[in-house]
């Protein structure tokens, strides 16, 4: 079976650093990945797809890595990459994200790739992420190797870490994606109208290290923040990285601990107005007082936020951000500053048509609908107010305005939290909407460490307690300016600075710092909020 590696650079934007130029250990991670292709036994050729905007600086690489570069594109907007592109963006592991994506959509193009199996007369390409510059030459042969041992799959994966394998795909699978416009991750995305087992455990998954399935590490250099992990944790290979296995790499990262200046992601709450009482959260359970962000509150955070080049700025809290009088101008303001994660969590309630027009044609990610029912009963028992038609016709002009103007984003996702009074429509409702949209997503309702009333159905949590996933990626600040270690700390009893006062590294590297040693250590107890927390497991 000939094979032919195919890396799509059609995900990274203009203006930022990518794949080809971007420096580890003073080589693009680009002629990394091709590099160690190269070693491998089954991956005939390497072709490079990419915007003509990034030729040059492909260009050499491809030359000196004797791969091939296809015909580079003017670049355009392409409504379904975008969406693809902002969904994975959100994501962590390989599979689970928005639109069904999986790690090996990024940048995916079906006419393109059907184009190059064409050109290579090949029988099946390997997607492999441009970013990969760590990638396992003998997973893919292993990949390769499972493929022709299983002649009936179209699609064959496995569940190592990203950035360390790829994706295999047939030539009539990818001539059907060519003609329909979709990716590969939605073959393995539950379908409310295909039923079928996990495909993990079926023919087309390959076997992998254990270790290497369940990690949590990313091994794509994708960013500084990924490069600086990767390159502390190798530094002492020198000549040998080029032949280092995937486990070694994997042993390597779990020995070094994580050191970064800022947070991954940072939820900003612009107001603690809202139009819903709900059940779930704490404006519809406690008295709260305070003015809403200032934007140049958001736009300091946003300039220290925009020094991380993976920074994710979530715009939520206690009160729908949406009513904020300037949340237009802040959405751009985090914009203009750099920052191309932004994602906005509203009820969409108490807005006009003209202002859901304006939140559709926003330089967003995502915007996160609460809609914890199907029936106007239920949803007023959950959200306080009769409003689920008034939130479901705003959901419809978003959806209206996005495909009129013939972008893929914002990604518009509904979210139901899940609890005993709205239980028996959780099924069709998530049905509905993945049928609709291709994203839903159901959340367990927290008590905020006991500050408000439980809602939740059972409890979730592990049986042993571990320290907290959420201190390690993300802060929040409040509408005030306070910094707080989470969302659970709605009232600031344990703020750890100001914005404008301190900055978010100090207090990223400071007080949070400090919090995570204590959880590291076992000792959460030592904070009140944290000892009461029934959130520490989620991500």
């Amino acid at each position: 079976m000939k094979v032919v590696a195919v890396l799509s650079m059609l995900h990274e934007p203009a203006g930022r650093p990518d794949s080809a130029t971007r420096r580890f250990r003073g080589e693009a991670p680009l002629g990394w990945a091709l590099y160690r292709l190269g070693r491998s036994r089954r991956i005939a050729e390497s072709v490079i797809i990419c915007w003509q905007d990034q030729s040059e600086a492909v260009g050499p690489i491809v030359e000196e890595m004797k791969a091939r570069r296809l015909a580079p594109w003017e670049r355009r907007a392409l409504a379904h990459l975008d969406g693809v592109s902002a969904a994975r963006r959100w994501a962590e592991g390989w599979r689970g994200g928005l639109l069904e994506t999986c790690e090996f959509d990024r940048g995916f193009h079906g006419a393109r790739t059907k184009e190059i199996l064409a050109e290579s007369q090949a029988d099946a390409v390997m997607l492999i992420d441009p970013s990969a510059g760590l990638v396992d030459p003998d997973l893919i042969d292993a990949l390769i190797e499972h493929a022709e041992a299983h002649p009936e799959v179209d699609l064959c994966f496995s569940q190592a870490a990203p950035g360390l394998s790829g994706v295999l795909l047939r030539k009539g699978l990818v001539e059907q994606f060519a003609a329909g416009g979709s990716h590969p991750g939605t073959l393995l995305a539950y379908r409310p109208d295909l039923p079928m087992r996990d495909p993990i455990s079926a023919a087309s998954c390959a076997p992998v290290a254990t270790e290497l399935a369940r990690t949590g590490h990313r091994f794509t250099l994708d960013s500084e923040r990924q490069i600086d992990r990767i390159a502390g944790a190798t530094v002492h290979l020198n000549g040998q990285l080029n032949s280092t296995e995937a486990g070694q790499l994997l042993r390597l990262l779990d020995a070094t601990p994580a050191v970064c200046a800022l947070p991954r992601e940072l939820v900003l709450e612009l107001t603690v107005r809202r139009v819903s009482r709900s059940i779930f959260s704490p404006a519809g359970q406690a008295k709260i007082e305070r003015g809403d962000l200032t934007l140049e509150i958001a736009k300091t955070a946003f300039d220290e936020m925009a020094a991380a080049d993976d920074a994710r700025i979530v715009l939520g809290g206690i009160g729908d951000p949406v009513l904020h009088a300037e949340f237009s101008a802040i959405v751009r303001c985090a914009h203009e500053a750099g920052i191309s994660a932004i994602a906005v969590e509203s009820d969409l309630l108490g807005l006009d048509a003209e202002q859901i027009e304006r939140l559709a044609d926003l330089p967003l990610d995502v915007v996160s609908v609460n809609l914890p029912a199907i029936s106007a009963k239920t949803y007023q028992s959950m959200m306080g107010v009769d409003g689920l038609k008034q939130a479901m016709d705003n959901v419809a002009r978003l959806i209206h305005r996005r495909q009129s103007s013939g972008r893929g984003t914002p990604l518009i996702v509904p979210t139901f939290a899940k609890t005993a009074a709205n239980l028996a429509e959780m099924e069709a409702w998530y049905d509905h909407w993945l049928r609709c949209l291709g994203c839903a997503v159901i959340t367990g309702p927290g008590d905020f460490a006991g500050q408000i009333p439980d809602a939740s159905l059972v409890q979730m949590e592990p049986p042993r307690r571990r320290g907290c996933v959420r201190i390690g990626r993300r802060m929040t600040v409040l509408s005030d300016g306070q910094v707080v270690c989470c969302e659970q700390d709605f009232l600031a009893r344990a703020a750890l600075g100001r914005i404008g006062e301190n900055s978010i590294e100090s207090i990223w590297t400071g007080g949070m710092a400090a919090l995570r040693r204590e959880h590291a250590g076992g000792h959460w107890e030592r904070q009140a909020l944290c000892r009461a927390c029934k959130d520490w497991h989620r991500p």
